[in-house]
């Protein structure tokens, strides 16, 4: 049975599908990111005394180690909120998907028409 390989998770929101797309699109090109999953959700949370709710798009962010400090900073720079949602974890990947996930962050990684996935089709997420 082959070993499970380490990859780190970050979790961020954004105000819509266009600035959450932008910011993806931005931390793949970068290769900070060798993926990001979008999905809409509804958050609520107390805002300067006041309980709100937004309909925002969650990202969530797959990177390596090596990465993650990199990413971070970038999420800083980047993110249009003034206090954005960033939390991070590790978490376990099967090694096709991890090897595939290394090398798109990697970045001595081929140009992206040469760029392999695991199985030659789109990897899921």
């Amino acid at each position: 049975m082959t070993r499970a390989m380490h990859l780190r998770l970050v979790l961020t929101t954004e105000a819509d599908q266009h600035r959450a797309e932008a910011l993806a699109d931005q931390l793949i090109k970068r290769r900070l990111a060798a993926c990001v999953s979008l999905t809409s959700v509804c958050s609520r949370y107390r805002w300067q005394g006041v309980i709100e709710r937004s309909e925002e798009v969650q990202l969530l962010i797959k990177t390596s180690d090596q990465r993650l400090d990199d990413l971070l900073a970038a999420l800083t720079d980047l993110h249009s909120y003034d206090t954005p949602e960033i939390l991070h974890w590790s978490a376990q990947a099967e090694p096709a998907y991890a090897a595939w996930a290394q090398e798109m962050i990697s970045s001595d990684a081929a140009s992206s028409a040469q760029e392999a996935t695991p199985g030659n089709a789109p990897p899921a997420g």
